[in-house]
């Protein structure tokens, strides 16, 4: 990758299970990866200035302590990961590319006009949720966001009636796996909030 191509405002591109954005640290305009499957953010050594940075994507700011220092992928200073996403709800419309940090009061005015899907914390941190197949009963499926897959089950492959906490999402399609997961594709046609530290994630109509 030679920079974050394509990606302006708030507009993201999806690599893999990373969504890149243009954005600011400190008022200098660089490339920002969101990694919701990394458990640490990092910056690149020249940035790492003070001990508190400004972030900024698209009109929102915030400030946080600043990350651990890290090579970066080519194009990126910045990669956000659950340790900021934790304290800053995310909205991602996948289908319109478009990424936003929120407050917490713009946070609750979106999530009112949502759905709740619950996230359970296991002893070791990872995550999971209510991931139901064809009708079948419900299971517990680890939430994979470092994964670029979606859905993943001990099921005949092509399965397609899906729900994930109670919300169906369409135009999904569970392929084979050992175990049930659920990767950050699953949500490609829909449009949510990782609100990951109130362990919500909040989705809207699938399109």
């Amino acid at each position: 990758m030679s920079g974050v191509i394509g990606a302006t405002g708030g507009k993201f591109v999806l690599l893999a299970a990373t969504l890149l954005v243009h954005g600011r640290v400190d008022e200098r305009r660089v490339g920002v990866a969101i990694a919701p499957g990394a458990a640490t953010s990092s910056i690149a050594p020249d940035l790492r200035a003070g001990r508190r940075i400004a972030i900024g994507i698209g009109a929102m700011r915030t400030r946080a302590d600043t990350p651990r220092a890290g090579d970066q992928p080519a194009g990126v200073a910045l990669t956000i990961g659950r340790d900021l996403i934790d304290g800053n709800p995310i909205a991602i419309d996948f289908p319109a590319r478009q990424l936003r940090l929120l407050s917490a009061r713009d946070a609750a005015r979106r999530e009112a006009r949502m759905t709740a899907i619950p996230i359970a914390r296991d002893a070791d941190g990872g995550m999971t949720v209510p991931l139901s197949i064809d009708g079948a009963p419900a299971v517990r499926a680890t939430l994979d966001l470092a994964s670029p897959d979606g859905v993943g089950a001990p099921v005949a492959g092509g399965s397609s009636r899906i729900r994930i906490g109670g919300v169906a999402l369409a135009g999904v399609t569970a392929t084979v796996a050992a175990q049930p997961r659920v990767g950050l594709l699953a949500f490609a046609r829909s449009t949510v909030i990782f609100d990951l530290g109130h362990d919500r994630i909040w989705i809207a109509a699938t399109r």
